[in-house]
């Protein structure tokens, strides 16, 4: 088992190297970005709209961010009208962070940005290696949730 998880530990700094250079680019700001948002903030509506609400405790786990610097990356998304809080009608100490509707537009168009990214990226991987990374990265995410279940 030693092995295996050394094994784990070398392919994680190295997945993490390759993810943060190809990948991480589609989450920087282009100049016709009319929100000029911060590579935190584009990954913050990507979450956001993917899951639709979340609260500001697990936006910060899901960022690796402290409680100060997610609060501040809410309310620098709310000023821009990107983003709204909302009371949890059933426990008065939850909010919610949620997209509005200029929210929603400017994440389904970082959603096409990133979409984009990813083809070119792909685009000279023959099918099979693709679908093969596809089925690999899909096990990759149910085993970390698996982990994260038990681990809490």
């Amino acid at each position: 088992m030693y092995d295996s998880i050394e094994d784990i530990k070398h392919n994680l700094i190295k997945f993490m190297s390759l993810f943060h250079r190809l990948f991480t680019p589609a989450f920087k700001c282009e100049s016709k970005d009319e929100y000029n948002c911060t590579k935190n903030q584009i990954k913050a509506i990507m979450l956001i709209g993917r899951i639709k609400k979340v609260t500001p405790t697990v936006l910060g786990k899901c960022m690796d961010m402290e409680k100060g610097s997610i609060t501040t990356l809410i309310n620098s998304m709310e000023n821009m009208e990107l983003v709204y809080r909302k009371d949890d009608p059933k426990d008065k100490r939850k909010i919610w962070i949620q997209l509005t509707k200029k929210g929603e537009i400017y994440y389904l168009n970082q959603e096409k940005k990133f979409l984009k990214q990813i083809e070119e990226l792909f685009s000279t991987i023959p099918e099979e290696k693709i679908v093969e990374f596809s089925n690999s990265l899909k096990s990759i995410v149910d085993i970390l949730e698996e982990v994260r279940d038990v681990n809490g």
